[in-house]
């Protein structure tokens, strides 16, 4: 994480393989192992080899923010003017968004 007091002025990077579903919402790719054996059985059971994380319309919103331009207060800026209401608390919400994908490895913060 960056050396920086405040959560809400950290850079979020996308840092996954991710696509759009036919709503328009994002899902973000992750493969299920990174084990040989594993994926050959996956493979001979006609399964897929990656596990889809399917995104409501506020984590498809700052998903498409997390371009390592805007600090996640930029972001809940942004996302306030679209979507109003909606997103509030916005900047406690997005904090944690952005934590838990930093966590889980799907975002990386920009360094500076």
């Amino acid at each position: 994480m960056q050396n920086k007091d405040n959560i809400l002025d950290y850079i979020p990077v996308q840092n996954c393989p991710w696509g759009t579903d036919d709503k328009g919402k994002v899902y973000l790719i992750k493969e299920k192992t990174k084990n040989k054996l594993l994926k050959k059985i996956i493979s001979l059971l006609g399964r897929s080899q990656d596990f889809h994380i399917h995104l409501d319309e506020l984590g498809t919103a700052a998903w498409l923010q997390a371009d390592g331009q805007h600090s996640i207060l930029a972001v809940s800026s942004l996302l306030k003017q679209a979507l109003g209401e909606k997103i509030e608390p916005a900047e406690t919400r997005l904090a944690q968004f952005f934590a838990m994908l930093a966590k889980d490895g799907f975002i990386r913060w920009k360094s500076e």
